[in-house]
């Protein structure tokens, strides 16, 4: 079923002038020139897990509740809504699926929380984007309608992580797709966009560029990777070799690279930007991850960019059942 969704044809003839056109906003300031956030957790290896797979346990009401009275403002919930669907051309999202995605929803929102909802790990898109597109385009016709009543503080990020196939044109031909289809439901609801190449810092500037007034750009920051990234055994032959630390004079300069790339684009474009992932693998010396960590949110503080840390349980847990939060991290993270 295709709603109120611009053509293909018609997104990517907006690509070639390199922004949307102007999109009707009422009379009320922008909302991402009063962008308020500072600090979040990734509700992270739960709803974005392939179907069928247990990556870790769901999320309860008591874990909002936690990470508010923790001293976090905002969570981001990754959605693997792709595996979710019925067959084409409709492809419904399953009702008992998205029930258990509302109540994710209805517990952050009843403990004050800004939520970051999108689309994440639509793996299928990236390997061959032009046979996925209906879907994708279902998808944000979905998400866009069952949402579009919520607070101003649900924000939508159109794609998590674009990367293989996934690039250059057609990546932002599918960002002017999506922002469209939200559009018509969401006039002013904060639209998140992330660049090619997994979101890197060094892509930010591959986003669509747009008019709307309400786009906050996103990038994830997992420098150096053979630092966060080790023993990271999903990685198979590409998982780092060896052992490393964090804290050289390298490693600085590297961090302060990122943030002044991150200011210089905010500058340019005029719209806020936000880390929307930064970790460390869990099986790294937690002295390490602590430093690296606070290196990290005390550098991006500084720059007044907001953070949203991988992640609160599951994997680069920073809570668990078994030993409670990782109160070094914790402390990293929240003191001022």
């Amino acid at each position: 079923m295709v709603r109120k969704s611009c053509l293909i044809a018609a997104c990517a003839a907006l690509i070639t002038t390199g922004s949307l056109p102007a999109l009707a906003q009422d009379a009320s300031p922008p909302i991402a020139q009063d962008f308020q956030m500072k600090r979040c957790v990734n509700m992270g290896n739960a709803l974005e897990a392939a179907h069928g797979e247990n990556w870790g346990r769901l999320y309860t009401e008591e874990d909002y509740a936690r990470i508010a009275a923790a001293g976090f403002d905002t969570v981001r919930i990754p959605v693997r809504w792709s595996d979710y669907t019925g067959p084409a051309p409709i492809y419904r999202v399953h009702p008992d699926f998205a029930e258990v995605v509302d109540n994710n929803i209805r517990w952050a929102l009843k403990n004050d929380l800004n939520i970051v909802l999108n689309i994440h790990h639509f793996n299928q898109l990236m390997e061959a984007p032009d046979s996925h597109v209906e879907r994708y385009r279902a998808l944000w016709d979905q998400i866009s309608l069952r949402y579009s009543k919520l607070p101003d503080n649900v924000w939508f990020e159109v794609l998590n992580e674009p990367h293989n196939n996934l690039k250059g044109a057609q990546m932002r031909q599918l960002q002017a797709l999506a922002l469209q289809i939200i559009r018509a439901d969401n006039p002013t609801r904060i639209v998140m966009l992330g660049g090619e190449e997994w979101s890197g810092i060094r892509t930010l500037a591959t986003n669509l560029s747009t008019d709307d007034p309400n786009v906050v750009y996103t990038f994830h920051y997992y420098d150096p990777f053979n630092f966060t990234h080790q023993e990271a055994t999903w990685l198979g032959d590409d998982m780092p070799k060896g052992k490393r630390g964090w804290g050289s004079g390298e490693d600085k300069a590297e961090l302060t690279a990122a943030v002044e790339t991150a200011k210089a684009f905010r500058e340019a474009t005029g719209r806020p930007v936000f880390l929307g992932e930064f970790g460390v693998n869990a099986p790294v010396s937690n002295n390490e991850r602590v430093k690296w960590a606070g290196a990290v949110k005390a550098a991006m503080e500084e720059a007044d960019i907001p953070w949203c840390l991988w992640s609160y349980g599951n994997t680069f847990a920073l809570y668990t059942d078994e030993n409670g939060w990782d109160e070094d991290m914790l402390k990293a993270l929240t003191e001022e």
